[in-house]
């Protein structure tokens, strides 16, 4: 059988649009939830077993997602009972989940898994799905689980390997993932496999054997088209950002966008972009499309940073004053938010309370990322030599990502281990130093102190 390695060598006007949409989504929130949650109880009206989470469809629309609500809720309309359909429809929240970033949809796809699962407790299908859910919200614990059973009841089934993958790496355990890769990878190198081929390599600082991995992915899927393919087209061009090629991954995001419109991964790696090259009015253009779309916290935060690098600084604030809101929608929704708000923590209100959440976080993700949120809250609360230690955690893989070595040389700096803090930025400078737009000036502050270089700005293109 040949092998597939997995590691190598080594405007004020849309801002409240938006709000109102997302006070219109909590209130949606109370009627996918059972009656219960919403100050009901177990007397409420319409509190049956048998009561299923029905959305709005346009009957217009011509997605493919839409379409399959709308079948899926016909059928079930028909036969409230039907387990196919239930499943159907909890399949396709979850796929509009996936585009719109509404947290409300996994709570109605929640419900409606519960109740397939009462029937089809082992069904592979059942168990991934839950799976996928759990990932979703952020609840890795409970993901592990459930891709362990899905694996269990279905030997070698690719969807179930990608659950207990993508679980363990966000558990931290290393180890684990990267023999679940491989397994996945040998039973069936295609384009799942093989994206997360890249990850593993990515994570152990292997930036090169990444890129040949997600590049090996693209081609993979290169037969099916569709939001996977361009999924990876986009995180292909994020790996080209990072290490510097910004040609590259602008025709990789371009691909994206040709391959699937409007993919919201492909137009915030276009912002990411547009970043790096101190682009900062374009940069926010683009991501209040992105958050008006797709509102997650990450996209609120960046277009916040690039408004405020373009010195628009209500706006910026404006920006900042929905990722609390968004962050409330998604916390009633079942998904967990404290290593997403963690490191905005640090950096717009940093202190003890802003340490103990990244502390929550990290108890639900102890991956790099969740040492790493906990490392700057550290430094900016002023505990340097405990945020050594988390740093040291956060970069325990080998990462090369520009955020964790900037972070680690920054709080190396501050402990006086200029060597070290060298160290990092060299690998910061050598691939994408503006990757942020709210630390591309503490970036080039500390590249002066520490006798290093910051690279010009890379022209447009």
């Amino acid at each position: 059988m040949t092998r597939w390695p997995v590691t190598t060598s080594p405007p004020r006007g849309d801002v409240l649009r938006l709000r109102r949409r997302l006070v219109g989504a909590a209130l949606l929130a109370c009627v996918l939830v059972a009656p219960a949650a919403c100050g009901g109880g177990d007397d409420a009206p319409g509190a049956d077993a048998t009561d299923l989470p029905f959305i709005e469809v346009d009957p217009d629309s011509t997605s493919s997602t839409d379409r399959a609500i709308a079948t899926a809720q016909d059928a079930l309309r028909a036969d409230p009972e039907d387990a196919k359909a239930q499943l159907d429809l909890a399949l396709a929240f979850l796929q509009k989940a996936r585009e719109t970033a509404d947290p409300v949809l996994y709570t109605g796809a929640d419900t409606l898994l519960a109740l397939v699962a009462e029937v089809s407790p082992d069904d592979v299908r059942v168990l991934t799905a839950q799976g996928s859910l759990a990932l979703s919200r952020h609840e890795f614990a409970a993901a592990l689980d459930l891709g362990e059973r899905a694996l269990a009841a279905a030997p070698g089934n690719e969807t179930a390997y990608g659950v207990l993958v993508d679980a363990l790496n966000e558990l931290g355990r290393d180890d684990e993932a990267l023999e679940a890769t491989q397994a996945m990878a040998d039973v069936r190198p295609g384009l799942a496999a093989l994206s997360r081929v890249s990850y593993a390599r990515e994570l152990r600082g292997d930036l090169d054997g990444a890129i040949e991995a997600m590049t090996q992915a693209a081609t993979a899927g290169a037969g099916t088209g569709g939001e996977n393919l361009a999924f990876t087209q986009a995180l292909l061009g994020n790996l080209l950002l990072t290490r510097g090629d910004l040609r590259q991954a602008e025709r990789q995001y371009d691909l994206a966008l040709t391959t699937f419109p409007e993919l919201p991964a492909a137009e915030a790696g276009r912002a990411r972009l547009l970043v790096a090259q101190e682009r900062y009015d374009e940069a926010a253009a683009v991501l209040a499309g992105l958050v008006e779309r797709q509102p997650l916290i990450e996209h609120a935060i960046a277009q916040g940073e690039a408004l405020a690098a373009a010195g628009r600084s209500d706006e910026a604030d404006d920006a900042f004053d929905l990722v609390e809101g968004i962050a409330a929608l998604q916390e009633a929704n079942g998904v967990q938010v404290d290593v997403d708000l963690a490191l905005f923590d640090a950096e717009r209100d940093p202190g003890d309370d802003a340490v103990a959440r990244a502390r929550r976080g990290l108890e639900q993700r102890p991956s790099i990322v969740g040492h790493d949120a906990l490392a700057w809250n550290l430094f900016r609360a002023g505990s340097i030599a405990a945020a050594q230690e988390e740093a040291e955690r956060a970069l325990a893989t080998g990462s090369e990502d520009p955020a964790i070595r900037f972070h680690a040389a920054a709080i190396a700096h501050a402990a006086g281990d200029d060597g070290a803090a060298r160290g990092h930025m060299d690998i910061v400078l050598a691939g994408n130093p503006r990757f942020s737009a709210a630390l591309v000036d503490d970036v080039a502050e500390l590249a002066s102190a520490l006798g290093l270089e910051m690279p010009p700005v890379a022209p447009a293109t």
